[in-house]
């Protein structure tokens, strides 16, 4: 098998990613040392010996000219989210020498999970008339929980712990907690009285 000259040639075509992936593809190959230059050329007036010239010709639109270099010719998605995941596999491939049908389909979007209601209430049996707020029902492990402990009690100001599962603030901070809860994408709501 013959060796394919280094360079990759983006065709463009008006409101498409080209242009942005020639430059995107420059920066990470010339920080990872790959010695493949990168040029972009609209695809109508691309010519047959700029693609002869090509190890790789990336478009976001089928291509019908070329039939001799289908094996070179990868078309993207344009889709923006997708354009650095295309590039970083590209790069990986050049390194690699894989082809493009070795990359598995991206994986589906996970559905969305339903939030837990996390509930913020105040207690005051067993401490000798302090009340403490307390966080329950937080759908964490105890190491993220202890993290999590960590930021609400710097927000509060204040010390507390982390207890059989539950965050333990001391005072009452029941508002100032649920508003901090929400911040961080939790779905908080006052339990107790």
């Amino acid at each position: 098998m013959a060796t394919r000259p280094k360079r990759v040639l983006f065709l463009t075509q008006p409101n498409d990613l080209g242009e942005r992936a020639a430059l995107a593809f420059a920066a990470v190959a010339g920080r990872m040392g790959l010695p493949w230059p990168s040029s972009a050329k609209p695809q109508a007036d691309v010519r047959l010996e700029e693609v002869a010239a090509a190890g790789f010709v990336i478009a976001f639109a089928p291509v019908d000219r070329f039939p001799e270099f289908a094996e070179r010719l990868e078309v993207w998605p344009n889709d923006p989210a997708r354009l650095d995941a295309e590039i970083n596999d590209l790069v990986s491939r050049l390194f690699t020498g894989r082809a493009r049908s070795d990359v598995p389909p991206p994986e589906p979007p996970a559905a969305p999970r339903k939030l837990a209601t996390v509930k913020v209430g105040r207690e005051t049996a067993g401490r000798r008339g302090k009340g403490v707020t307390v966080i329950s029902e937080v759908p964490l492990d105890e190491a993220a929980l202890k993290e999590l402990a960590t930021v609400l009690k710097q927000k509060c100001g204040t010390g507390g712990t982390v207890k059989d599962g539950r965050i333990e603030i001391q005072g009452d901070h029941r508002d100032r907690l649920i508003a901090e809860l929400e911040k961080l994408g939790y779905k908080a709501k006052r339990s107790g009285g």
